[in-house]
């Protein structure tokens, strides 16, 4: 089974909502993976952002339950694919000893995912498509193989 963490700043918005994101697709395609979230400067125990909680609720996807963990308390090292919401977020995971070449920044056009944090609905359900799209693109081009 393949080890898959998401990562962003807080764990609040973009990883959770990447995290239960790619849970529901890779269930729906049958993917056997073991998915995580975390954020660089994540305060551990905090939970999802009501309106994350709300627009992935939207798509089915639950992530009610979801509490904040910071990088730092992982082992980088047992994860086959880390993807980040930004190049800053992975230029911060090097600097940790992550290994350059499982880290890939999920991303639209712009290269990144945009952060919500603070936003109303409308922002989070943008950021929300941000990623589905990003993940099914992924999923979709079969870049699994590569995971």
């Amino acid at each position: 089974m393949k080890n898959v963490l998401f990562v962003c700043t807080g764990n609040t918005c973009r990883s959770p909502m990447a995290q239960g994101i790619f849970e529901k697709i890779a269930d729906d395609k049958d993917f056997q993976v073991s998915c995580k979230s975390a954020g660089l400067s994540a305060v551990k125990g905090q939970p999802a952002s009501e309106n994350a909680c709300t627009v992935c609720k939207e798509i089915g996807v639950d992530i009610s339950r979801h509490k904040a963990v910071n990088v730092r308390d992982l082992d980088l090292s047992k994860f086959d694919a880390i993807f980040t919401m930004s190049l800053r977020h992975k230029h911060a995971l090097i600097a940790l000893g992550a290994n350059p070449y499982k880290i890939w920044v999920l991303g639209t056009e712009n290269g990144e995912i945009s952060d919500p944090f603070g936003g109303d609905e409308d922002t989070y359900r943008r950021c929300r498509d941000e990623i589905y799209d990003a993940i099914n693109d992924y999923i979709s081009n079969d870049y699994t193989k590569q995971v």
